[in-house]
């Protein structure tokens, strides 16, 4: 089977909510994404000869994740202080964020764990600064409206809160959320993302 590993953001957030508005003006998967992530392991491929090995690959995931995350309290704040395109067989428009490097850290056992446990990685390209997409696009003129809006939009750095890790499985139609590996406690960091939002 594919997966890919991604963290998912606070649902409820003024900015979430203002990329999701992005999204649906100028994404042309926005229909077949479950959620708004960032990719910390790109798509990879795994065999399990029963739902047990498949288990316990899962359980092991989610240990090393909380080896790495429980109890760093800012790891969790994901700050996005610029836009980025590309241009290949579909234009590719997103945002760049400022990993941590607890993040990177953990990133990077991840990608060991993988490979230690025969993962084949579909690309690769290197994932250890990954990109939030906001617009896929089949035609340039439609991005270079689309970057004209995002440089307004998100001109000013902002933080989103990291909701939850997830491993995500690839379904006939789309990417599906198989297990949730890690969720942040946000309690204590509205506070703290209020005051860094105010200093923008």
């Amino acid at each position: 089977m594919e997966y890919f590993i991604g963290l998912t953001f606070d649902p409820n957030s003024i900015h979430y909510n203002k990329i999701e508005s992005f999204r649906k003006r100028f994404d042309s998967k926005f229909s077949k994404a479950s959620s708004l992530q960032l990719t910390l392991l790109p798509p990879f491929s795994v065999d399990f000869t029963n739902n047990d090995e498949l288990n316990n690959f899962t359980e092991d995931l989610a240990d090393l994740l909380d080896s790495h995350l429980q109890g760093i309290d800012d790891i969790s704040q994901v700050e996005f202080n610029g836009i980025t395109f590309s241009m290949g067989k579909k234009g590719v428009l997103a945002l760049t964020p400022k990993i941590s490097p607890d993040l990177l850290h953990c990133q990077e056992s991840l990608y060991y764990f993988l490979k230690e446990n025969g993962a084949r990685f579909k690309k690769t390209k290197n994932a250890s600064n990954p990109l939030l997409p906001i617009g896929r696009f089949d035609f340039i003129d439609l991005l270079e409206s689309a970057i004209e809006t995002a440089k307004i939009e998100f001109s000013s750095p902002f933080v989103m809160n990291g909701f939850n890790v997830i491993l995500y499985e690839k379904s006939p139609q789309q990417w599906v959320s198989k297990n949730i590996l890690f969720e942040f406690d946000n309690r204590n960091h509205f506070f703290f993302v209020n005051q860094l939002c105010q200093n923008f």
